[in-house]
């Protein structure tokens, strides 16, 4: 056979395969967009939506509950999780009967506008802090951020205490020193997180990573979560949080000081003391790779991985965790073994104890 022409055989061969690839992520994102735009529908329908101006955009605020309730509790979400007016609910069910509980989604998050402007600790809670009032929802509050939701909570309470009443860190991020030269970005997944969105391909990372816990939400809304979490990864204003948050530990650690405002930490993410700790929840030693182990233990047998995973948890828990809860100052830590989503791992849990720190706020 003629070499020339068997390379044009290859040349066409390979032609159809990327058609029939660049049609398949066409016709996969036109579905996703479709499907986003029915879900933003659908909870912009079922009462999900109240959009309140900051400015030249705005954040979505929803609030539910007993609005003439003893305490108005601020819901600020970790990173990436768009969906907590949905997925937190299970947590805050019993809370709401006798408080006011407002989900206040920052720009690019769940059903809030997008933004392209740099996003720091400072602007991040002037937003907060523009949209309630705007809202018209006065302080003081209690707030109950999530992960990276709690980098925003310490600054706020250390340049408005007046206005915060308590605190509850449910699995909140610990800030610590790291030097500028060691600081990282979000690197390649940061820059890749919005063509993924924008190809439909973040509802499959999201049921992969999420949706053991996502399970637990109603049929509708599982789908609904899975959506808002999507459409939140693929934000420009998430993207920029993402490359910042090195930079934003450093910075609040360096400015934050102690205060007598009432703080209550559940501490799920460094919980674990004993191998039976982790059987106890199902945590397998293969689980641990790759989050808490190094690969390259995954042939080190069982009782090598739990002893190395607790030995790590045991170092952040002492190097870490402990000097940020002395430096916040009046602060209660109860440790509730489990994921980092421990409002979806454990809710009722985190419900009863969330509601015996703020009644005993009375």
């Amino acid at each position: 056979m003629n070499v020339k022409k068997v390379f044009r055989v290859i040349g066409k061969v390979l032609l159809v395969l990327l058609l029939i690839i660049a049609l398949s992520l066409l016709t996969m994102s036109i579905v996703y967009h479709v499907k986003l735009s029915n879900v933003e529908k659908q909870l912009a329908d079922a009462g999900y939506y109240h959009p309140v101006s900051v400015g030249d955009h705005s954040l979505n605020v929803y609030s539910c509950g007993n609005e003439n309730g003893a305490h108005t509790i601020v819901a600020l979400a970790g990173f990436g999780d768009g969906e907590m007016f949905l997925g937190w609910r299970q947590m805050t069910a019993e809370i709401e009967k006798d408080n006011r509980v407002v989900f206040l989604d920052r720009a690019g998050y769940g059903l809030s506008d997008d933004i392209t402007s740099e996003i720091t600790p400072e602007s991040v809670v002037e937003e907060y802090r523009t949209a309630l009032q705007n809202a018209g929802i006065q302080a003081p509050y209690v707030l109950m951020p999530h992960s990276l939701g709690g980098v925003y909570t310490t600054y706020w309470e250390c340049t408005y205490p007046d206005e915060i009443e308590a605190i509850v860190f449910v699995d909140g991020s610990i800030c610590f020193e790291i030097p500028e030269d060691e600081q990282l970005d979000g690197g390649i997944a940061g820059k890749l997180m919005p063509v993924i969105e924008k190809l439909g391909l973040a509802p499959l990372i999201i049921r992969s990573e999420y949706g053991e816990f996502l399970g637990k939400l109603p049929d509708e809304q599982q789908e609904q979560a899975i959506y808002m979490m999507s459409r939140t990864l693929g934000a420009h204003a998430v993207c920029n949080e993402m490359d910042h948050i090195d930079r934003d530990f450093n910075h609040i650690w360096r400015i934050m000081e102690p205060t007598d405002i009432p703080k209550y930490v559940i501490s799920a993410s460094f919980s674990y003391h004993t191998r039976e700790d982790f059987i106890n929840d199902g945590i397998t030693a293969d689980k641990l790779i790759n989050v808490w182990v190094m690969p390259e233990m995954k042939d080190a047998g069982d009782d090598a991985i739990y002893e190395e995973a607790l030995r790590i948890m045991a170092q952040r828990r002492t190097e870490l965790a402990e000097p940020f809860y002395e430096k916040l100052g009046s602060c209660e830590v109860y440790e509730l073994a489990g994921d980092h989503v421990i409002f979806l791992d454990k809710p009722d849990e985190c419900s009863r104890l969330v509601k015996g720190f703020i009644d005993g706020l009375e």
